[in-house]
């Protein structure tokens, strides 16, 4: 197979117009410089020296500025006020093609203008290997394309300066690939002189040629930011090469090293675009027996006043339920994780100290005998070992349904996995003779492989071959080699910080990086590569569709490197590029939740390119990309930007710093055509307008119903308080009572036994792989959908450590001891709390819990507060009302009472209270019926604080109300809800209800008053009819 190249795609063009337009001007012709020949060249020929040719500018900076206006005009970024150096950005995302720009620049560069001496500078020996890799494999197409013009590329290492000579003196194309560590010190092989090189100094040569730099991944190649006095070895021997111009090429420039930036294709671009695969998170969801205190140091933050805070995941009690959440803690009032989950099962786990230092987050608890960094955690339920059997297991289903989808499609793609190990030995063992043996990390991939891949689904893709046979040709492992002597090649982990570390390092990446077509090509056999997680840089294969990564990465910054693996569209036997995310799915096998890695590769992503997720900027606008009339896909650019930043600004829909208003909130909600002219105004086309207003909408996400317009606070109403119908209202409804509960425990025993068996049986503890598809990344963040679950078959490490379930239920159903070991040994269930500990004690909690109410509300007694008891125990004061504080908001979000118009309705001749503070619709439809009903003269929404006691807690009814009748006076309570069928309701409101009806006719009989009522109604037409029926007088 051989790749195909399109010479014709619109971004990758105008990544190269970018450069090349810089020099406009510009005469084809070159400089020209001595060479000291070399003695052994020229024999018997003194003085004979050689011709060397170089690069020549003839333009002025006063045009080079010009020009670079006139490109970033073009590309749409903010102008640079000056020219002050020759250095150039060019921001490209991984996978979008970024190593074809810059070498077919340099063919560009040449036919234009006669350049002809590059200089390829990287970071590490993977990303050397790679370009190498791609010159031979693009020679071809730039051939065709380019009239066949002579090319030399080559590697120089230190080991071949004579190599340098003809880089000086050959009139062709000249690019020599160097890594910056072969550079970066005055003791290197370029500084001294060569006995090659008739002991001239390689580095002078160059510098003779004024090489055009192309620096790939110039972050890791400069070794500072750009920021600071101090300069990087890296950015200082660069500067040292006599440069004609340096081009920087990288997805992850500095935010603090962008001068000069002449193209920008970003992660939000080229993921809106669909020019890079979309990307799944496969996450593995398991359940805690409860038995064990879990705890995982999610991050450290340090706040504006230098508090420090930890964000830690754990079992917290919430409803009677276990959910496992996040939730912050600190050294002082918030320590002691017992308080911070409602449980006691971590009384003894409080936090003594917090690391805030960047790369060393972690915190210290007193009974744990080791820090937790980042990622790190104790008392998981599932080993790392079976974390990484499901991993692996999970990786190799997820490659066979992809290979089974092409080929019931008639796709002729090959399928590749990738894994990032941490060591080499999880990999590869050696026996005590040195014999080669399968690591842990590829035993378990042989046994899962065979396994899953027996499954009859996946019989067609086996053919006649045997899943075990076929386990051991699909997987290899590329690590930095150790020859030794005999020829032996050890795998060993290594740095590339010495000469040894970078030829062991170098022989891997020639294997992995020379191979590339043959591991693309279909019916190869090699499709899951193990590797150092070192070869996320450097390294990337457009047929990755799976990657799979083996450790706890914690804060390191690899998301968006790891993802970049595999990131690139894929080909096809052809060769050729296919597109479309219904085809290039990229799924990341993560080791952890989804929801952490969506936020690190967020933070990542933040960090990258500059911005802040979830505010309007001028960049927001500016780098935000769509297809024009003629198929481009263009920015809004810079000028654009700044009108509609402006626009935005002036119409008070965003504040100084970009936060979006809720005046902005309403404008998307009710479409207001003035936010929709002042966009189509501000830009030059209808598909611009179309872009930004579809990015306002996300960003300005629905308004926060608690917050929806001004503020404004519930006064009193003297006047009505004060009034004979409240009173008379009040009187009947001011009484307190008591209750007690009489059950006859046999028979609440033997219910409680006949519910335990009744309920659905508890699922056995598995765990589950969950899959979130990201739909979309833009200036609103990471929209993603849980798109697909599976069930795990998980080995629990705490399966055989159970928890004191009758404490647990005993203090959950306020229950014996004695009472619960009764039920639950004769409901015949304990065998479902072996399976899965958790979900059995809140299933059966629930269940005793509901048993026990009903039979407390069967046996409910109320009896009037006794009259010897102060006046405060007897009866509920006014005062209630006068302390309540209500406040609420106004608007069409808001949860006041309000008009068409989002303005308060007064509702004083009627109701205590000037505005009415409601929960829900209905509550307003009720209200605003109340205030139309002429038989009611009087209402109130009783406050919060109007509590009746019940055996489930206590009740707060809606509404007292005083109704006028012909035949006297009737005063009402009103529970209003969503229905008047009480058995769809909760068993808790239905047994608050049951509770009340008991409180009120309490009252009435023992007061004697016979005009009051309580009644649950699901509305005003409800409520008429109880209003209107005969007393009961």
């Amino acid at each position: 197979m051989k790749f195909s190249f399109d010479a014709d795609l619109d971004y990758q063009r105008q990544a190269i117009d970018a450069v090349t337009g810089l020099f406009r001007g510009q005469e084809v012709m070159a400089s020209q410089f001595t060479v000291h020949a070399h003695p052994a060249a020229h024999a018997g020929f003194e003085g004979f020296s050689d011709l060397g040719y170089g690069n020549m500018l003839r333009l002025d900076p006063e045009t080079i500025l010009a020009n670079l206006h006139e490109v970033q005009n073009r590309t749409g970024l903010a102008p640079e006020p000056s020219l002050d150096s020759m250095n150039f950005t060019i921001e490209m995302e991984t996978g979008t093609g970024k190593t074809y720009v810059y070498l077919r620049t340099i063919y560009e560069l040449n036919q234009l203008y006669g350049f002809t001496k590059f200089m390829v500078v990287v970071p590490s020996v993977a990303i050397k290997e790679g370009v190498a890799t791609s010159i031979q494999m693009l020679r071809d197409h730039f051939d065709t394309l380019y009239g066949n013009p002579p090319m030399n590329p080559f590697q120089f290492d230190g080991s071949n300066p004579s190599r340098v000579r003809s880089f000086a003196t050959s009139p062709s194309i000249e690019i020599m690939i160097v890594t910056v560590a072969a550079i970066n010190k005055k003791t290197n092989k370029i500084y001294q002189p060569a006995e090659d090189l008739d002991f001239e100094v390689p580095a002078d040569l160059i510098r003779a040629t004024n090489p055009i730099i192309i620096v790939d991944e110039p972050q890791s190649v400069y070794g500072d930011t750009g920021t600071g006095k101090k300069k990087g070895a890296g950015r200082s021997a660069l500067e040292d090469f006599n440069a004609l111009a340096t081009l920087r090429y990288s997805a992850t420039h500095p935010k603090t090293d962008k001068a000069n930036l002449v193209y920008r294709l970003d992660a939000i671009a080229a993921y809106e675009n669909e020019l890079v695969k979309q990307i799944e998170v496969d996450s593995l969801v398991t359940s805690s027996s409860g038995s064990t205190p879990y705890v995982k140091l999610l991050g450290v933050t340090r706040g504006k006043g230098g508090a420090i805070t930890a964000r830690v995941e754990a079992d917290v009690e919430q409803g009677n339920e276990i959910k496992r959440k996040a939730v912050t803690v600190d050294t002082t009032s918030r320590n002691n994780l017992a308080d911070a989950t409602g449980r006691d099962l971590y009384k003894d786990i409080t936090v003594v100290a917090i690391n805030a230092a960047p790369g060393q987050e972690s915190i210290s608890f007193d009974t744990v005998a080791r820090p937790l960094s980042v990622g790190d955690s104790i008392g998981a339920e599932v080993s790392v070992s079976e974390r990484a059997r499901q991993m692996i297991a999970q990786t190799v289903r997820q490659h066979l349904l992809k290979e089974q989808e092409f080929a019931v499609h008639g796709r002729d793609i090959k399928v590749l996995s990738l894994f990032f190990v941490d060591s080499v030995a999880k990999y590869r063992e050696y026996g005590p003779d040195g014999e080669a043996l399968l690591g842990e990390y590829a035993r378990i991939f042989e046994q899962e492989y065979t396994r899953i891949a027996s499954e009859p689904q996946f019989n067609t893709l086996l053919g006649d071959s045997a899943a075990d046979k076929i386990a051991q040709e699909a997987h290899q492992g590329y690590f930095s080699v150790d020859r030794r002597k005999g020829g032996a090649e050890v795998l060993v982990d290594t740095k590339e910080t010495t000469d040894k570390g970078r030829q062991q390092a170098g022989w891997a990446y020639e294997q992995i990086m020379r191979d590339k077509v043959g591991l693309t090509t279909p019916g190869t056999p090699l499709r899951f590569i193990f590797s150092h997680s070192a070869l996320q840089e450097g390294w990337d294969n457009p047929n990755v569709f799976q990657i799979c990564v083996l450790r706890n990465m914690g804060t390191e910054r690899w998301r968006r490197q790891s993802i970049g693996r595999g990131l690139r569209l894929c080909v096809d036997g052809s060769g050729n590029r296919v597109h479309g995310f219904d085809i290039n799915r990229l799924t990341v096998i993560a080791n952890e939740s989804y929801e952490e890695f969506a936020d690190r590769l967020q933070r990542e992503m933040a960090d990258d390119l500059g911005i802040q997720f979830g505010l309007i900027t001028v960049d927001s606008f500016a780098r935000l990309s769509f297809k024009a009339e003629d198929g481009t896909v263009v920015p809004v650019g810079s000028a654009a930007a700044q009108t509609l930043y402006q626009a935005l600004f002036s119409e008070g829909y965003i504040d100084v710093k970009g936060k979006v208003q809720d005046s902005l909130r309403q404008a998307v909600q009710t479409g207001d055509k003035n936010l929709t002219k002042l966009v189509s105004d501000s830009v030059d086309s209808e598909a611009a307008a179309k872009a930004v207003l579809g990015l306002i909408k996300r960003l300005a996400k629905p308004m926060d119903v608690k917050k929806a317009g001004e503020r404004v606070a519930v006064p009193l109403v003297q006047e009505r308080l004060e009034s004979p119908e409240f009173q008379e209202l009040w009187e009947r409804i001011q009484h307190r009572t008591e209750y007690r509960v009489e059950v006859d425990e046999a028979s609440l025993r033997a219910a409680m036994v006949k519910a335990l068996r009744g309920m659905l049986p508890v699922p056995k503890r598995r765990g589950e792989w969950v899959t979130h598809r990201v739909e979309r990344i833009d200036q609103s963040g990471l929209t993603a959908e849980a798109a697909a679950a599976r069930r795990a078959d998980v080995t629990y490490a705490d399966s055989e450590d159970l928890p004191d379930i009758l404490s647990v239920l005993a203090d959950r159903t306020q229950l014996t001891r004695a009472t619960l070991a009764h039920v639950l040994t004769e409901s015949g269930t304990l065998g479902q709390f072996r399976d899965n500990p958790q979900a059995y004690i809140d299933q059966a909690g629930r269940q005793l819990n509901v048993t026990k109410a009903d039979f407390q509300v069967k046996g409910l007694r109320y009896e009037l507060v006794d009259s010897s008891r102060p006046e405060a125990d007897r009866r509920y004061a006014l005062s209630l009302l006068r302390e309540a504080d209500l406040a609420g908001y106004t608007g069409p979000g808001g949860n006041i009472v309000c008009d068409a118009d989002g303005n308060a309705i007064s509702f004083e001749q009627k109701s205590v209270y000037k505005y009415l503070v409601v929960d829900s619709n209905t509550e307003k439809d009720f209200a605003l019926a109340l205030l139309r009903q002429s038989e009611v003269k009087t209402f109130v929404k009783l406050p919060a604080s109007f509590k009746i006691p019940t055996p489930l807690g206590s009740y707060n009814p809606d509404w007292a109300l005083t109704v006028e009748r012909t035949d006297g006076s009737r005063y009402i309570v009103f529970e209003t809800k969503g229905t008047n069928e009480l058995e769809l309701l909760r068993p808790m409101e239905q047994d608050k209800i049951a509770s009340a009806r008991i409180h009120f006719g309490t009252v009435k009989d023992r007061v004697g008053i016979n005009d009051l009522e309580y009644e649950v109604v699901n509305g005003i037409e409800t409520a008429t009819a109880v209003m209107e029926r005969d007393s009961e007088l």
